[in-house]
């Protein structure tokens, strides 16, 4: 029984990569331009923000604890399910709904918010190279709650007879088109609330987790029922509208809350040249 619990969880850790390594370069590589004047030297940081967003998903092969930060199957909530809202305060949902509950189904939008709150400390601490690593992390934490699948209890499509669309969407397809998806820059948002702000992009990401299951069965049959060119083509064509907003709506949002850190720590001055830690050697 143990070892076919812990088959299951590798399974869960390696369907819950969210957007693959390439769509996680793009959202923390794209970020540093919504950055205002004072955090100028925080653009040099694109290549080093972009090189480890995929750390946390690293993690996952030698921590057990990793993989459940990656995502909330918010449709497992009554209280979403009635209301499109659960208890965000993360005590009181610990309370409420109970660990074991919660620890099932996914602690994504805490997560994000605690790691934002590392970032704030690490600022003021003028700590630049954890800076750094730890606005990474809060990139693919904020990248994995722009990923509809990283949403809902039907992750990789087995409740509707879909399985694999997880992976086919989020690392087969975006590793096809990644170079037709743009992120341009648009104004920063003021953000008064962290933890709410971090619900409320996933309250409105989940919407397109249907759209995105619709396209693989239209993509399916027009493929002729085999995951060809034409099927990714076509899934590509019935998703890029929306896809392209999620990842540039991550990414923004990865540069509203480094900002927020930034504003929060008392907006310290970024030194222009940083020495950061360099991967290990193999």
């Amino acid at each position: 029984m143990k070892f076919a619990r812990a088959i299951m969880m590798m399974s869960l850790i390696i369907f819950l990569c969210s957007w693959g390594e390439k769509g996680h370069q793009k959202i923390n590589g794209s970020a540093p331009q919504f950055f205002p004047a004072g955090l100028s030297n925080f653009k040099g940081w694109s290549e080093k923000l972009a090189a480890h967003g995929s750390d946390a998903d690293d993690r996952k092969k030698d921590d057990r604890t990793e993989g459940v930060k990656h995502y909330i199957d918010i449709d497992a909530y009554k209280d979403f399910v009635e209301t499109h809202k659960i208890v965000e305060d993360k005590d009181a949902a610990f309370l409420l709904y109970g660990k074991k509950f919660i620890m099932k189904n996914g602690t994504l939008p805490w997560v994000t918010d605690s790691t934002y709150h590392v970032l704030v400390q690490q600022f003021k601490a003028n700590d630049w190279t954890k800076v750094v690593l730890t606005a990474a992390d809060l990139g693919h934490y904020v990248g994995d709650g722009y990923m509809p699948l990283h949403l809902t209890l039907n992750y990789d499509g087995k409740l509707t007879g879909q399985t694999g669309i997880h992976s086919r969407y989020e690392s087969k397809m975006i590793n096809k088109y990644i170079d037709e998806i743009t992120v341009k820059r648009s104004r920063n948002r003021k953000i008064k609330d962290v933890n709410r702000y971090i619900f409320d992009y996933m309250y409105s990401n989940y919407q397109y987790k249907d759209s995105l299951l619709n396209a693989d069965k239209v993509a399916y049959e027009k493929a002729n029922h085999e995951y060809s060119d034409l099927y990714y083509q076509t899934l590509w064509n019935q998703t890029q509208g929306f896809t392209k907003k999620l990842i540039a709506g991550s990414s923004k949002s990865l540069a509203e809350l480094i900002r927020m850190a930034w504003i929060e720590a008392g907006r310290p001055s970024l030194p222009r040249n940083i020495i950061f830690p360099e991967a290990p050697q193999n």
